[in-house]
Order: C-alpha cells, then sequence, then structure tokens
C-alpha cells in the first residue's frame, strides 16, 4: 500500500539566515565513529547558512531529549557491529530456554548525559542555534532535502546515527512506540521493519550499512534497548 507525505510540518518551521564568514564545511565535525541515539524531538528549527562563495546550505535542526545513547561501533574490516546496550546478558545453561544465567556483557558503550554533550555540542554551532534549544536537549543538524519524506513534527520518538563525533545527522528513524516498529525514515524504501532489520542498516547514502549476523546475537535480550 502506498503512503502520501505531507510536508506541510516542515514547511510551517521559519527560516533563519546565517551568513558564514569562510567556507562551510562540516568534515571537521564528522570524526570518530558516531554515535546513537534514541529519544523525543522536542522542538525543531530551519536554518539556511550562505558562506563567502554566496553558496546556500538548507538544514533542519532537531532539538532532541535524548533517552538512550550509544557509541557506534566497527569491526577492523569497517563492518558495522551491534552495540553494547546494556551491561548484562542472559546466557543459556541448558536446552530449556528458561535455563539461563545473567553475566556481564563487557565494558558498556553506553554515554552519560555529560558525556553526550561533551561529543556532540560544538561552540561555534551552538552559536547559531542555541537560544532555539529547549533545556536538556542536543541540537542535531540533517540536510532539508534529506526529510523530505519523513513527515516529522515535534514530540516525535526517533532513533538516529550521526556521522562521526559531531551532531550531523547521518541516518534518521522515526519509531511506533506500541508496537516497537519503524514507523518510516529518511532515505528509506518503505514503511514496517524491525529496527535490526532496517535502522542498523539504513544511511542517506545510496549504500546501506551493514550489521552483524543474527548468529552473533545469539543469547541477547529479547529487547537490546533495555538497559
Amino acid at each position: 500500500m502506498s503512503r502520501l507525505y505531507d510536508n506541510q510540518p516542515l514547511q510551517s518551521v521559519p527560516v533563519i539566515n546565517h551568513s558564514y564568514s569562510g567556507h562551510w564545511e562540516t568534515h571537521q565535525y564528522e570524526k570518530g565513529n558516531g554515535l546513537l541515539l534514541e529519544g523525543n524531538i522536542e522542538a525543531r528549527s530551519r536554518h539556511v547558512i550562505t558562506d563567502s562563495s554566496q553558496k546556500k546550505y538548507r538544514y533542519y535542526v532537531l532539538h532532541m531529549k535524548v533517552q538512550r545513547s550509544h557509541r557506534r561501533q566497527f569491526d577492523s574490516s569497517g563492518k558495522e557491529l551491534e552495540p553494547n546496550f546494556s551491561q548484562t546478558k542472559k546466557v543459556q545453561t541448558g536446552y530449556l530456554q528458561s535455563s539461563y544465567k545473567v553475566e556481564a556483557k563487557g565494558q558498556s558503550d553506553k554515554l552519560s548525559q555529560e558525556q553526550l554533550e561533551s561529543v556532540l555540542i560544538k561552540a561555534d554551532l551552538t552559536k547559531l542555534t542555541g537560544k532555539h534549544t529547549p533545556k536538556s536537549c542536543i541540537p542535531l543538524w540533517i540536510q532539508e532535502e534529506c526529510l523530505e519524506k519523513l513527515d516529522l513534527v515535534d514530540g516525535e520518538h526517533v532513533r538516529l546515527k550521526t556521522k562521526g563525533n559531531g551532531p550531523f545527522i547521518d541516518s534518521i528513524t522515526k519509531m511506533d512506540l506500541e508496537h516497537v516498529n519503524v514507523c518510516n525514515y529518511a532515505g528509506g524504501e518503505a514503511v514496517g521493519g524491525s529496527w535490526t532489520d532496517k535502522v542498523m542498516a539504513v544511511k542517506l547514502q545510496d549504500h546501506p550499512t551493514t550489521t552483524q549476523d543474527d548468529e552473533e546475537g545469539a543469547g541477547a535480550d529479547d529487547d537490546e534497548w533495555d538497559d
């Protein structure tokens, strides 16, 4: 079944224009593996950056109250791995499903709010967005065209990946909390699917990011995002 997208919620956000002295470049904010975030969009702002060459860059900034944050992990070949969402896991000790023990899962890659802010808050970008960011929220930037097919409004619950250790969004997914399923996602193809099958594999670029095979996750909790 096809789905119609209404971009009116996005168009209703007023545009804020900025003049930038020099060439606008975001690569400096994209070093490192990046983060996986989950939380609510508390507010949105719309920004147009005009640099010294008069080139315009259009963004939405999603002001997010982050509930869960983890570092993205990759193996030596560059394949993305499932993060260590919790500090313990269930391990079967027999053939019965009820026969298991709980043991440490290794070093947690979960970030505290203080660590999260130290990674994502950039002083020069805060000068542009600071007065629009509600208290206890993190401003996250995404190119305007990337949200054309994502009917996103304030209050939405989302999961996203950042491009490196900075505030620029690599991929974003709107969640249906009642069913814990993907509703739709920027750059994606269809509605539906699970977090493991869809979100971990979808990027705003044309090629997907691969994840660990399901076999490697054997013994993990049913809901990996539970702490």
